[in-house]
C-alpha cells in the first residue's frame, strides 16, 4: 500500500510592515495517511526585526506565545531553510493549512530576504473547503469549537498549536463526510495554493504598489501649460473602483493633468466624483446625497471621458 503522511503548518510573523512578513515562529505536525500525529514541533527564530507592537499588547486578540527576547535567542530563518525545505518537499507528502496562501507568502518572503532559493510546494486550504461547504466564515478557533475540538489545550497564536486545530479540524470533517484526507483533498484540488502562485500575486502587489504611488504623485498638480484646455481648472476625485485598473487610472490622471485638471484623492469645496457607470441614476441615493452634501457633483466615466476629447 502507498502510505502517504500529512504535513499542517502555521507561521507567525513579527511584523507585516510594507507587505512582508517576517517569519519567527513555524510549526508543523505530520501525521499518517489516518491523520495520526508522527511528529510535531513549534520552530521558533529569530525575525531580526522589530515587532509589531500589538503583538505584546494584549490588545486585537494576536499574542504571540513567546517574549521577545526568547525569539532573539533562535537562530534565524536561513538556519532552519534546509529543513523547512525537506518538510515541504519530501516526496508522498500533501501539505494543508488554514488560510495557507498567506503562509505560503510568508516563506516565499523569509527565501527572498535571505536570498535563499524559493521552495517550490503547494499547500491545501482548509479555510476555503469549510466556507465553500458550510457556506460561512469562521476563524481557526471557532471552526475548531465547531467541530467540538477542545481548544482550551492550544495557544492561539503558537504556530504548532494552529497546525494541530487545523488537523484537528480536517480529521472532525473527514469523519463527517465518511472519507479520508487524501480524498477530501483530491475532491477539492480547486483550494491548493502553490509558492509560484503567492510570488505571481506579490509581484502583481508590488506592481499596482508601485502604480499608485505614481498617481498619487500627480495629485493636488496643476499642470502650468496644458496640451488641452478640455478640464482646465476642473477638481476630479476618481471613485475606488476606477483605481482597481491601475493601468487604466493612470493614464485617466494624466490626461486629466494634459487637459489642465486636478485629480485628488479626496476633493474638498468642489469638484466632481467620477464614477463608472453608465449613468448617475445607477448610483445609491445615500452616496449621491453625501457628495452634493460635500459641495460636488457626480460626473460618469463616460462624460469625464468625452471632455477629455
Amino acid at each position: 500500500m502507498n502510505h502517504k503522511q500529512f504535513v499542517f503548518f502555521d507561521c507567525e510573523c513579527a511584523n507585516t510592515f510594507e507587505g512582508v512578513g517576517k517569519i519567527c515562529s513555524l510549526g508543523y505536525v505530520i501525521t499518517d495517511d489516518d491523520l495520526n500525529v508522527i511528529e510535531s514541533e513549534d520552530v521558533v527564530m529569530n525575525p531580526e526585526c522589530d515587532f509589531d507592537w500589538y503583538l505584546f499588547s494584549g490588545k486585537g486578540g494576536c499574542q504571540l506565545a513567546y517574549s521577545k527576547d526568547y525569539f532573539r535567542a533562535k537562530p534565524n530563518y536561513e538556519a532552519y531553510y534546509k529543513d523547512i525545505k525537506k518538510l515541504f518537499t519530501t516526496g508522498n507528502r500533501f501539505i494543508g493549512g488554514f488560510a495557507v496562501g498567506n503562509d505560503i507568502g510568508f516563506v516565499n518572503s523569509a527565501n527572498e530576504r535571505y536570498n535563499l532559493p524559493y521552495i517550490n510546494f503547494r499547500a491545501f486550504d482548509l479555510e476555503k473547503l469549510l466556507n465553500k461547504h458550510y457556506e460561512t466564515k469562521k476563524k481557526l478557533t471557532e471552526w475548531a469549537e465547531f467541530f467540538g475540538v477542545n481548544v482550551a489545550k492550544f495557544q492561539s497564536h503558537k504556530s504548532v498549536d494552529d497546525a494541530m486545530m487545523t488537523m484537528l479540524c480536517l480529521k472532525k470533517f473527514c469523519m463527517e463526510s465518511g472519507k479520508n484526507c487524501e480524498q477530501v483533498m483530491q475532491e477539492n484540488k480547486e483550494f491548493f495554493i502553490s509558492s509560484e502562485q503567492m510570488l505571481q500575486a506579490a509581484e502583481e502587489r508590488a506592481y499596482r504598489k508601485e502604480m499608485l504611488e505614481k498617481i498619487k504623485r500627480l495629485y493636488n498638480k496643476k499642470n502650468p501649460i496644458p496640451r488641452h484646455k478640455g478640464l482646465l481648472g476642473k477638481h476630479i476625485e476618481l471613485d475606488g473602483k476606477i483605481l482597481k485598473d491601475v493601468d487604466y487610472a493612470f493614464e485617466l490622471v494624466k490626461r486629466i493633468y494634459d487637459n489642465g485638471g486636478i485629480s485628488h484623492e479626496h476633493c474638498t469645496g468642489s469638484g466632481a466624483v467620477v464614477f463608472d457607470v453608465e449613468s448617475a441614476d445607477e448610483l445609491n441615493e445615500h452616496l449621491v446625497e453625501k457628495i452634493k452634501k460635500r459641495g460636488l457633483e457626480v460626473m460618469t466615466l463616460g462624460q469625464l471621458e468625452q471632455m477629455l476629447g
